[in-house]
């Protein structure tokens, strides 16, 4: 299994200062994960232990640099998820 999409990765190696927000799955244990993420230069935003992932933000050069750790299971973009009413609310007229 690939740790990220690789569309997702190589827009970060053609943006390597740009500031990225990450869901990182990781494996092992939580707070470890979250001192290691802080120790590479991700600023850890929020914790999911049901699912044992972090949200971070960080450089594009620093979440490539995550791959390379043998804790680091997955990395995906953090984008804001709506649901269908939402994007329909949006698009209603106010009479």
């Amino acid at each position: 299994m690939d740790k990220i999409n690789p569309t997702f990765e190589a827009r970060l190696q053609q943006h390597p200062g740009e500031t990225v927000r990450l869901i990182v799955r990781v494996a092992g244990d939580m707070p470890l994960a979250t001192a290691g993420l802080t120790e590479l230069g991700a600023t850890v935003l929020r914790s999911f232990t049901l699912i044992k992932a972090v949200s971070v933000s960080c450089s594009a050069e620093t979440a490539l640099g995550l791959l390379q750790e043998p804790w680091v299971q997955a990395l995906e973009e953090d984008r804001q998820v709506s649901t269908q009413e939402d994007r329909h609310r949006g698009k209603r007229r106010k009479t």
